[in-house]
């Protein structure tokens, strides 16, 4: 029996590998081996398939943001959580939010409320450094917050397209481990003594 999970990972594969614009619904369905009418038997429609996945992937990311919150506020596992969403973000590279193809499709229906998740993501970034102040691990005030905030977002937004602009297959541990250290260090501009520790803990860790 054909099963949707199945049929997601592959056309993820597929549009990771080929891009989300170039993969047509019959020709997914050749390279899944079965009839056009058995794939449209559990997604009518190629953005039925991307708006699941986009829903896996949100869903996955809030998973992250939740244990983070269970944890005690130290900027390594601050820097442990990006890491996990720099992994998300390249393992569903082919429809991350960055690509523009995808940015289209959403705006042409409203089934996949990205405007909403965006907000919700930065109000916990928000959260997340107001609660690094208090443990003593930034040193920051409240213009401080917003522009990390917004740094965060741009940088966490579109990383993956910088990555990927001149090679569709970037070292996955290399590519992640750059980005990382980029953001440690804005993160360092920030950090207290105690701070800067944790972010030297994380750093000897990844290398």
């Amino acid at each position: 029996m054909i099963k949707k999970e199945w049929i997601l990972q592959k056309a993820l594969e597929q549009f990771n590998e080929r891009g989300y614009s170039e993969v047509g619904v019959r020709e997914l369905a050749r390279m899944l081996e079965i009839s056009p009418g058995n794939l449209s038997y559990h997604f009518s429609k190629k953005e039925d398939i991307l708006i699941a996945l986009l829903e896996q992937f949100s869903a996955r990311n809030s998973s992250f943001y939740e244990h983070y919150l269970t944890l005690s506020p130290t900027n390594a596992h601050f820097l442990e959580l990006m890491e996990k969403i720099f992994n998300s973000q390249y393992e569903y590279r082919g429809v991350y939010i960055g690509n523009q193809y995808v940015r289209t499709e959403l705006q042409s229906q409203d089934r996949f409320d990205y405007q909403s998740i965006a907000t919700k993501r930065a109000s916990t970034f928000q959260k997340i450094f107001q609660g690094l102040d208090a443990a003593g691990q930034l040193r920051v005030n409240g213009e401080d917050i917003a522009f990390l905030v917004a740094h965060i977002t741009l940088f966490g937004r579109f990383w993956i397209s910088e990555a990927t602009l001149f090679t569709k297959f970037p070292d996955k541990n290399k590519t992640i481990r750059h980005y990382l250290f980029l953001l440690a260090k804005q993160l360092s501009l920030f950090a207290t003594e105690q701070g800067k520790k944790s972010i030297e803990e994380f750093s000897r860790g990844m290398s």
